[in-house]
């Protein structure tokens, strides 16, 4: 047997070229895989926080539509529309101007939270002595707006 052939034989391996192209073509397959991904991250994030702003407006709406059904047409909306505090019949509605809006019952003396990551809310009594409510949730990059009209129960 030759030695030169043998030698040749036990060399085998990539050559450069080979191993820049598979390189090359795993560094497109990386980024592909980190796209879609990321992509995925995005969305679950829109949609959790999609979800978590229309539970706090639900949150709101649940305890408004009672609280609103037990009371008249609220006190001191001269102004034609306001961020004052929501005062109802033994409820209170206070924005905080933050992210929170509380709701204050006078006869328990308890306060919680109506919602919670509000970044706008105002009301106003228009001219058919409907209360507006207007409620802004943001949630990270997410904002839900929502706009109640609670109409005057009548009393036969």
């Amino acid at each position: 047997m030759n030695p030169q052939r043998s030698y040749l034989r036990g060399q085998g391996g990539f050559t450069l070229v080979e191993l820049i192209v598979s390189v090359a073509i795993g560094a497109l397959l990386l980024s592909a895989l980190t796209s879609v991904v990321l992509t995925s991250w995005r969305g679950a994030t829109v949609a959790s926080s999609r979800v978590e702003a229309s539970s706090q407006i639900r949150n709101f709406e649940y305890f408004a539509y009672d609280d609103f059904a037990r009371s008249g047409i609220p006190n001191g909306s001269a102004c034609p529309c306001t961020t004052q505090p929501l005062l109802l019949s033994g409820v209170t509605y206070t924005w905080d101007g933050g992210s929170f809006l509380d709701r204050a019952v006078a006869s328990t003396g308890a306060t919680e939270h109506a919602a919670t990551d509000v970044s706008a809310f105002t009301w106003y009594v228009d001219t058919n002595s409907t209360v507006v409510v207007s409620l802004t949730i943001t949630i990270q990059a997410y904002s839900e707006s929502q706009t109640f009209r609670f109409y005057p129960r009548v009393n036969p």
